[in-house]
């Protein structure tokens, strides 16, 4: 439906009197996974942040049709869950009980089924066997993939009375190898299948080409491209959003090798 999607028209936002998000305007539509692409720098992270009603910011922002500066905190976390560049966690958790911290948000949804998404959405992440472990032990990747889990499980039904819900992923794949890469990538696409909605900021533009239904393209603060992949990933595109000249599809010259998620096999 035309209202199932987060829209952002015109946004604008200024972090200690500096503008750093200045006209953005993009639609994410359930479905499909919107990546947002572009060099460090260039409002990514603050674009999603004030999409997720984090940030003050100015311009217009629905989801599914509604304001979300006029939602109640709980009813915002019960629509889309955040997953942050990095979470910091002080004290001795175990996997267990951050994961469920998704499950403490709103009504008491699922009270009866704690212990049964807690273990369904550490297998999806591929840590299933985790959930004793202590949190710090943990390396860089798996803490990640157990954050990711645990914003999974915050809106674990894509569809939630009629509407779908939303993830906002930034840089979810920032700290993993390849097949754990393919395999968060696959999860959103799935999450989409199911009728939710997917937002990532990206800097893999190979993953994006091969998991992104439509790509937002920033630099400066601004967005200079936006559409399917197939059609903005042009290689001047590339040259005046990133600043260096790249030959989108080329063969690498003088033999060197490369390697493509999309001939992986898992």
């Amino acid at each position: 439906m035309e209202n199932h999607m987060i829209r952002a028209s015109n946004l604008t936002v200024r972090l200690s009197g500096k503008t750093i998000v200045q006209g953005v305007s993009l639609e994410a539509r359930a479905g499909q996974i919107t990546a947002i692409v572009g060099p460090n720098g260039s409002g990514k992270t603050t674009t999603l942040k004030a999409v997720a009603g984090e940030i003050a910011s100015e311009g217009a922002i629905t989801l599914n049709g509604r304001d979300i500066r006029a939602l109640e905190p709980w009813q915002l976390a019960v629509r889309r869950a955040v997953l942050p560049q990095a979470a910091v966690v002080a004290f001795p958790f175990t996997v267990r009980e951050i994961v469920r911290l998704g499950l403490s948000v709103g009504p008491n949804r699922h009270a009866e089924r704690v212990e049964t998404i807690t273990s369904a959405a550490l297998a999806a992440v591929d840590l299933a066997g985790f959930a004793g472990r202590f949190y710090q032990e943990l390396s860089g990747g798996e803490q990640q993939r157990v954050q990711l889990a645990r914003v999974l499980s915050q809106i674990w039904e894509p569809v939630l009375d009629g509407e779908p819900c939303f993830l906002l992923l930034d840089e979810p794949v920032s700290a993993l190898d390849i097949r754990h890469q393919l395999a968060v990538m696959r999860l959103a696409k799935r999450y989409c299948e199911g009728g939710g909605g997917v937002i990532a900021v990206l800097h893999d533009l190979n993953l994006t080409a091969l998991f992104a239904d439509h790509m937002v393209m920033m630099r400066g603060g601004r967005v200079v491209e936006a559409g399917p992949p197939v059609s903005v990933m042009t290689d001047d595109a590339m040259e005046a959003v990133f600043g260096c000249r790249m030959c989108v599809n080329g063969v690498p010259s003088h033999g060197i090798p490369f390697v493509l998620p999309q001939t992986a096999r898992v």
